[in-house]
C-alpha cells in the first residue's frame, strides 16, 4: 500500500473512533446530568456541578462539582471508569453502599478542605467496564444523594 494510501486510512479510522465516541461520550453526559469537559478518541470527561450543597470555604462561596470520565477501552469496549463526587457526611455511607450494589469500586473517601460549610467528603471509585452501564449505576447512586445539610454538618 503506498504512503499516502495508509494515511489516508489511518485518517479515516481515527475520524471514525472520534465520531463513535463523540457519540457515547454524548450519551455518558446525558445518563450522568452533566456537561462534557473533553472528549478524545479514547476517552471522555463530564462534569456535573452540585449547587444544591451552596458550600462555603474559609468564608467563601464554593462550587462543588462531580467529575466522571471514561478512557482506555479494550477490544470489547470496556474502558476505565472513573468518578469522583462531593457529597455531605450524611450522604457517604448510602451513596457508597449504592456504588457497591453495581460493583463500583470505592477508592478513596476523604475531606479536601479545612474550613468547609457544609463538611463536603470527596468519593472516588473506579471501575472497568462498559461506559454507559457505568454511567447508570451511578445515576442510580445518585438517588442517595439529598444535597440538604443537616446540623450536623
Amino acid at each position: 500500500m503506498p504512503k499516502n494510501n495508509k494515511n489516508n486510512a489511518v485518517a479515516a479510522y481515527v475520524a471514525g473512533e472520534i465520531a463513535n465516541n463523540a457519540s457515547v461520550c454524548r450519551q455518558f453526559a446525558r445518563i450522568l446530568g452533566g456537561t462534557i469537559v473533553d472528549s478524545s478518541a479514547t476517552a471522555c470527561v463530564v462534569a456535573r456541578p452540585r449547587p444544591e450543597l451552596s458550600p462555603v470555604i474559609l468564608g467563601r462561596p464554593y462550587q462543588a462539582a462531580a467529575m466522571f470520565s471514561y478512557q482506555s477501552p479494550d477490544v470489547n469496549g470496556n474502558t476505565l471508569n472513573t468518578g469522583e463526587v462531593m457529597v455531605l457526611q450524611r450522604e457517604v455511607n448510602p451513596f457508597i453502599d449504592a456504588l457497591r450494589e453495581n460493583d463500583i469500586l470505592v477508592a478513596t473517601v476523604q475531606t479536601h478542605w479545612l474550613f468547609d460549610r457544609p463538611r463536603l467528603i470527596s468519593v472516588h471509585f473506579e471501575n472497568v467496564g462498559d461506559p454507559l452501564g457505568f454511567a447508570e449505576a451511578v445515576a442510580d447512586a445518585f438517588t442517595a444523594l439529598t444535597g440538604r445539610a443537616g446540623d450536623d454538618e
